[in-house]
């Protein structure tokens, strides 16, 4: 007979709300209420539920210790598994109530799951070590550590084998944040905290974010292509720019003043908006012919879903996938497991359409077919 196994589980409630926003994090009661303000849903609680609904297979198999409230409680009550809640918190729930709840826990759980972002991650590492495993469902918006599925999806299937199986080896995985006062201000400097163990199991799991080394070879060649392709577009094309220091790297070489870590907006060769909001992209997609500039996320491969959470689905639509071109240095590409590509946008049905093979643009009239995934 197998043995019933516990599963902690914590939901940081406001992870994530500052990524449609432009707002390059979701840290500090003030940011959280700008979120809010400028349309901001709550999603980690529902990015939790894809991937319990993985496990209602083995549902006998456990029992589920949780977080109260809106931290854990609220999406299990008409779930059907067996949980009971653990700690309390105040009216605002805040980083330390995390902490506190993890604490508790992690003497009573054989794996704790948890939803939110790298400063998630961080707190859930400062209360319980490398005492348990560990599975982060990615719900913030910023997601280098390696404790984190790809997508929900994968963390409820990960979890799955480690509640299944026999037995299970873990790996060390790095837990990685960074200071978003300065992420706002376009300056990157991850710090690495700890590692906690996460399940080996499959490919799951993520990788921590890589740091992009490209050659001036390889962004001459990708700016230029870049810029050959404009020229063949219609005059009224609207250019979406996505964030990162190759995509940055072609705005320079079309002599634009743009965003390292946001999204802008060029049409006849100018900038005509900077770090833009989703609901300011909903409403340029939904009345332009726009054309969407993005790179992939080096080491992890994701392309959708990690720091550009202003690209919402329905942005995405209005876009269309054949308008879509991804850029990205040969070396980028050959470092990512099997050379594949993530999309992890929130939608479901859209993941699948991205899904496929598509090209990556690499240098001057160079391409890489890649899988998307």
């Amino acid at each position: 007979m197998e043995r019933i196994k516990t599963v902690g589980l914590i939901i940081n409630p406001v992870a994530g709300i500052g990524g449609p926003a432009g707002l390059k994090g979701s840290d500090g009661e003030q940011i959280q209420k700008i979120a809010l303000q400028r349309g901001a849903v709550r999603q980690s609680g529902k990015r939790a539920e894809t991937a319990l609904n993985q496990i209602k297979g083995c549902a006998e198999n456990i029992r589920i210790l949780c977080a109260p409230g809106e931290m854990g409680e609220e999406i299990l009550r008409n779930s059907g598994f067996s949980y009971r809640v653990a700690g309390t918190t105040g009216e605002i729930t805040v980083p330390e109530d995390t902490e506190r709840i993890a604490a508790q826990m992690k003497d009573s759980v054989d794996i704790l799951l948890f939803a939110g972002g790298d400063g998630t991650a961080r707190n859930i590492y400062n209360a319980v070590g490398d005492s348990v495993p560990v599975i982060g469902i990615p719900a913030g918006v910023k997601i280098h550590s390696g404790v984190f599925a790809i997508n929900p999806s994968a963390a409820g299937k990960v979890l799955e084998a480690f509640i299944t199986a026999s037995k299970i080896s873990c790996r060390m995985a790095e837990v990685i944040d960074l200071d978003e006062e300065q992420y706002r201000n376009g300056r990157i400097g991850d710090t690495l905290y700890g590692y906690m163990p996460v399940p080996s199991i499959g490919a799951g799991m993520q990788n921590p974010k890589a740091a992009s080394h490209n050659g001036e070879n390889d962004l001459e060649g990708i700016c230029a292509e870049i810029r050959d392709m404009m020229a063949q577009q219609p005059g009224d094309t609207v250019y979406i720019m996505g964030a990162g220091s190759t995509v940055q790297a072609v705005e320079s070489f079309l002599g634009i003043d743009g965003t390292l870590l946001g999204l802008d907006v060029l049409k006849d060769g100018k900038l005509i908006a900077k770090d833009v909001t989703a609901e300011e992209l909903v409403k340029i997609t939904a009345s332009e012919k726009c054309r969407l500039v993005l790179t992939a996320i080096g080491g992890q491969g994701h392309i959708f879903g990690r720091g550009n959470q202003q690209l919402k689905p329905d942005v995405i639509r209005n876009i269309g996938i054949d308008n879509i071109w991804i850029v990205a240095a040969a070396s980028k590409i050959y470092s990512l497991p099997q050379q594949t590509l993530l999309v992890d946008t929130g939608d479901a049905s859209l993941d699948e359409q991205l899904a496929g093979y598509h090209q990556v643009i690499v240098g001057w009239q160079e391409r890489l077919v890649c899988r998307v995934m």
